[in-house]
């Protein structure tokens, strides 16, 4: 299990600082009667294209990296971005149990995992290792991940080679993964500045959290479950409740696409002064309300 105190975060690299003295920290609880309504914000788009890379066990964490040899990019633009960001990479964070294992928290409700994809700001920059020291440099899109009888299809390629990178320094081949199709079926987010929430932490993202999950079988959360922190002769502990705790938001603000003063008839309930947000109903659908 990952620790948020010095000896992992601040103190083993000094480019990790920001991990300890940074205000603009990565993740976050998300409180619903704080968000505001921007009107501005546009749908996010993300290309069509499907892409290939190699699913490491680094034994910290699950990452999937896109080939950099492929000519094939995926760009990811609309919503908060002012730029066009190409996909680069996607971290799975998740629980040793259904009760804790996201990241980012609604409500303080954590789901049984979260999937982040990150891309890399290609206007201004030349690469991932550039654009995450840099203003606007990164863009991170979380999925959270519950737990159904419908999996995600996009994801059990995903899941189909757990069983190859059971241990550290493990890497399994992933091909024709769309971006595009793991995405829920939702324009709604909430979206904020913040950090990487792996080390060395860069206050250099844009944070889009989509306001629907995607799903993941009881047999593939098992598979996942199953992964390792060290080598097949020393397995250590298993690889999950790998979550960065929640961090303070500083005064930051959380924007929102999701009008939620819309008539009763309209998609999103109608928000009256006496009403709350009740995030754990993202298990069924959208991000919705209940009466106080």
């Amino acid at each position: 299990m990952l620790h948020d105190g010095p000896s992992f975060w601040g103190l083993i690299n000094p480019q990790w600082s920001l991990c300890s003295k940074g205000r603009r920290q990565s993740p976050i609880n998300i409180e619903p009667d704080k968000l505001l309504f921007d009107p501005h914000l546009r749908p996010v788009q993300v290309d069509k294209h499907k892409v290939a890379g190699h699913l490491h066990n680094t034994g910290q964490f699950l990452v999937f990296k896109a080939d950099k040899e492929a000519k094939i990019r995926v760009n990811i633009t609309g919503g908060p971005l002012a730029y066009h960001y190409q996909f680069e990479e996607i971290y799975i964070h998740y629980g040793l149990s259904n009760e804790h294992g996201s990241e980012h928290q609604v409500n303080k409700y954590a789901f049984p995992a979260e999937i982040q994809v990150y891309g890399f700001n290609a206007e201004l920059y030349h690469n991932m290792s550039e654009a995450q020291h840099k203003s606007q440099g990164l863009v991170a899109i979380s999925l959270m991940v519950q737990l159904g009888d419908t999996p995600n299809p996009e994801l059990r390629i995903i899941t189909s080679v757990f069983n190859k990178v059971q241990y550290r320094s493990q890497t399994a081949p992933v091909g024709h993964l769309s971006l595009k199709e793991l995405l829920p079926e939702t324009e709604g987010y909430m979206t904020y500045e913040g950090s990487t929430t792996h080390p060395g932490c860069w206050e250099t993202t844009v944070w889009i959290i989509l306001n629907k999950p995607i799903y993941i079988s009881a047999q593939e959360l098992y598979a996942l479950r199953r992964l390792m922190q060290g080598t097949d002769v020393t397995p250590k502990a298993p690889l999950g409740n790998n979550a960065r705790p929640i961090q303070l938001l500083h005064h930051r603000t959380i924007r929102t696409n999701i009008d939620f003063r819309k008539a009763s008839d309209a998609k999103c309930p109608s928000m009256a002064p006496d009403t709350r947000y009740r995030a754990n109903t993202w298990q069924e659908s959208t991000l919705s309300h209940n009466v106080v």
